[in-house]
């Protein structure tokens, strides 16, 4: 984005070159990629390990929630503790 020449097919670009050369009228750019991901593939697991760490504990937690819900409202019933308003 911050380069004053327009790639056209960006992906394409990546997947070919390992350093960008270019210039403009009062600078000089110079560009390694030493990693990159193409948008729209898989990320790495060590990248997104976390998010689904978060995801599976988030998913035990609502579960948990909601069958102790279940439960104390299943027990109010069976105790006939339970009157609707």
């Amino acid at each position: 984005m911050e380069l004053p020449q327009d790639i056209i097919n960006q992906d394409e670009f990546l997947r070919y070159n390992t350093w960008f050369e270019t210039r403009d009228s009062s600078s000089y750019y110079l560009i390694t990629f030493r990693d990159f991901r193409l948008r729209y593939s898989l990320a790495p697991y060590d990248y997104v390990k976390n998010d689904i760490k978060n995801i599976i504990l988030n998913n035990r937690r609502f579960e948990f929630l909601q069958s102790l819900e279940n439960g104390i409202y299943n027990d109010a019933i069976k105790a006939n503790l339970f009157k609707t308003f």
